[in-house]
């Protein structure tokens, strides 16, 4: 009976023993655990704050401009100008400079007789970042790679016959003709039909492209300016002017490749403000609805 008592009380202290050596490996555990924790934490800390510091010596490193869908070159020239990043003169000096890219499509743009820029309509209107010591090519550059990149995409879906500096051309006037996204294609259509008649274009902005010296600050076109020598005038030539008269983005790209298909061959603003048009198949019907256009404007 003793040696059983004695017994139950050595089980017992070797249990409590057994517990409190237990116990210490518990909290080393956790402590591991949490110095462990901190230490991620604390290289993912470092990490994030090399980060802002990267990315805060990069903005003082870097410019950002944005050139507006249907910018001309000589735009674009006025606003690198008027953000102090480069002279306009220095811009426009190495936008003639062609042979300074290494994109190969550059060879296929056909050098007209009349042309102002044989860039212009291929520089792609989008947000550009450049660091402050760059130079206008390193822009350019930017420029056409991003064109390229974008027309590829869009090139994959046309099945037209137009060459890509005719598209160029027509999705120029498109982009600034038509300010309606859903009155786009119909312009190109109206392009198309109106060149399948042998018509010509008449089309304002290849006309204020001209008096404006592409920087489009004016809103009218003068009889006298629809007589303006230049083959970028398409009240006086026939078929497409000479070469873009902007640079058009992608909207005005897919209007030019895919024209929606109808009969009309004229148009003009609806006097609504919103800057949507009446399309009309004759010149008559043109005529009679820019009188009726205009006793509107006349009763309000």
């Amino acid at each position: 009976m003793d040696l059983y008592l004695d017994y139950e009380k050595n089980h017992r202290r070797r249990g409590r023993r057994n517990q409190k050596s237990k116990l210490p490996k518990v909290i080393v555990l956790l402590i591991l655990v949490i110095i462990a924790a901190a230490a991620v934490f604390g290289i993912q800390y470092k990490k994030q704050k090399e980060e802002e510091a990267r990315k805060i010596a990069e903005q003082n490193r870097t410019v950002t401009i944005m050139f507006p869908e249907g910018y001309s070159i000589d735009m674009m020239a006025k606003r690198l100008e008027d953000k102090k990043i480069f002279k306009a003169d220095e811009f426009l000096t190495a936008v003639k400079k062609t042979d300074l890219y290494k994109n190969d499509w550059i060879q296929e743009i056909p050098k007209v007789k009349g042309v102002k820029y044989r860039l212009e309509g291929f520089l792609y209107p989008d947000t550009y970042n450049i660091y402050k010591k760059s130079k206008p090519q390193d822009l350019i550059q930017k420029m056409l790679d991003n064109f390229e990149q974008k027309y590829a995409q869009l090139d994959k879906s046309y099945k037209g016959k137009r060459s890509m500096y005719e598209l160029a051309v027509m999705a120029s006037i498109v982009e600034r003709e038509a300010s309606v996204e859903k009155e786009r294609a119909m312009v190109s259509g109206v392009i198309e039909n109106r060149l399948a008649k042998k018509m010509k274009l008449q089309m304002c902005p290849t006309v204020l492209y001209v008096t404006t010296k592409g920087l489009y600050n004016a809103n009218k076109v003068y009889y006298s300016d629809l007589k303006v020598d230049s083959p970028y005038n398409t009240y006086k030539n026939k078929g497409l002017p000479v070469g873009p008269i902007c640079n058009p983005g992608g909207s005005a790209w897919i209007a030019a490749m895919h024209p929606k298909k109808h009969e009309y061959l004229f148009y003009h603003t609806d006097g609504s403000g919103k800057d949507t048009h009446i399309f009309t198949k004759t010149y008559q019907e043109h005529q009679d609805t820019r009188i009726v256009e205009k006793e509107k404007e006349t009763r309000e």
